[in-house]
């Protein structure tokens, strides 16, 4: 069967700082008619670091649209026209104060598909030398190290509810062959 729906018109709703949101006019396969919105956003890298003796960095801070702090990967937006690469290494540095003289692609995700375009760029991060974190003027967040087994534990409880840390952290230990 062919799934593909095809774009007849395209309305702008809302053009803000980080997303976009149109309002898409559709002719399903069936020939019908429906619309879609769809929020449009720049997409972001996002990277798992690890240290020398296993321990994983996250990243502590409140976010918003959920009204509680959450423990992240490390991760940030891409700059127009910027490579994904380029912003892991970036916002490793940025939100942890670590470099790493091992990092490498392991995953790509669109985390919420249904309704938004965003692709993040995952990396595993190893081989990692501390530094001093300087985040973003509008971000106050922290990094803490955990063992694999806490940040499991933490997400069978529901205390990591991120699903691109959760995509990143089982993707990483299966690579890393950490865990079962």
């Amino acid at each position: 069967m062919n799934y593909y729906e095809k774009t007849l018109n395209t309305e702008s709703v809302y053009h803000g700082s980080i997303i976009d949101v149109e309002r898409l006019t559709v002719e399903l396969p069936n020939g019908r008619r429906t619309t879609r919105d769809v929020v449009r956003n720049p997409g972001a890298s996002a990277i798992v670091p690890v240290t020398d003796d296993g321990k994983i960095i996250l990243v502590e801070q409140f976010r918003k649209p959920i009204e509680k702090v959450s423990l992240e990967i490390p991760a940030g937006k891409l700059d127009k026209g910027e490579n994904p690469d380029h912003c892991a290494v970036r916002e490793l540095q940025e939100e942890t104060g670590y470099t790493s003289k091992n990092i490498r692609k392991i995953l790509t995700i669109n985390p919420v598909g249904a309704y938004a375009d965003e692709v993040i760029h995952i990396y595993l991060a190893t081989e990692l030398s501390a530094g001093k974190s300087h985040p973003d003027e509008d971000e106050f967040i922290s990094a803490k190290a955990f063992s694999f087994d806490e940040i499991m534990s933490m997400i069978e409880k529901s205390i990591i509810t991120d699903s691109k840390t959760i995509a990143a952290i089982l993707f990483a230990a299966r690579l890393l062959k950490i865990g079962s």
